[in-house]
């Protein structure tokens, strides 16, 4: 028999907001550009706190986290090439933003899927993010753990007190590490497959 496998020292954490996410919760943790602030995909009444917590208007629309390429073509199946190639190549996370299923607009909380019927997606390569993806067994809604205009968090300690305090669980992992501190790249793909880059 080969030996076990050792757990992840982030395992118990994640757990813990897989728990919290699965009963409606809204949860702060780590993610694979800056610490943020999510919620079951799926959840309207938990995605609708987000909004709540962070004081953005409910027309700015969240992102979504999800932890592989299969889960990306569930809910942008029509992806050009192009697309699916910056995603594989590129040396940071980069959060695509085109026109969606229709699985997605039926199954996603009001605040994720824009008026134009396109949605704002990152495959998330991190580990520790798509652990807690694959165990609430779907998407995440996702945005910066901050109050709408104010700085965006790399680390744990630029927290605000009014984020902590709104949400139900603040994760452990790395609360002690600076992330990169960077947001992700953000590029639209439109209906013809042309490229706006909105966030570089």
């Amino acid at each position: 028999m080969g030996r076990k496998k050792s757990k992840p020292e982030w395992q118990a954490d994640a757990l813990e907001l897989v728990n919290a996410l699965k009963g409606g919760g809204v949860v702060v943790h780590s993610t694979d550009t800056v610490w943020g602030l999510a919620a079951n995909a799926k959840h309207a009444k938990a995605v609708s706190r987000i909004f709540e917590i962070k004081q953005r208007p409910t027309n700015s629309n969240l992102l979504m986290l999800v932890d592989s390429p299969g889960m990306v073509e569930q809910y942008l199946p029509n992806l050009p090439d192009s697309a699916w190639e910056l995603m594989e190549v590129s040396d940071r996370p980069v959060t695509v933003i085109a026109p969606c299923s229709e699985k997605a607009k039926a199954e996603l909380a009001p605040g994720l899927v824009a008026e134009d019927g396109t949605l704002a997606v990152r495959w998330a390569k991190d580990e520790y993010v798509a652990f807690i993806i694959r165990g609430i067994g779907g998407p995440l809604a996702s945005t910066s753990a901050n109050l709408t205009g104010q700085p965006t968090p790399a680390s744990f300690q630029q927290l605000e007190n009014g984020i902590k305090e709104g949400a139900d669980i603040v994760a452990n992992h790395r609360r002690s590490q600076s992330s990169s501190g960077e947001a992700s790249m953000m590029v639209k793909f439109d209906a013809h497959d042309r490229i706006t880059v909105i966030r570089s």
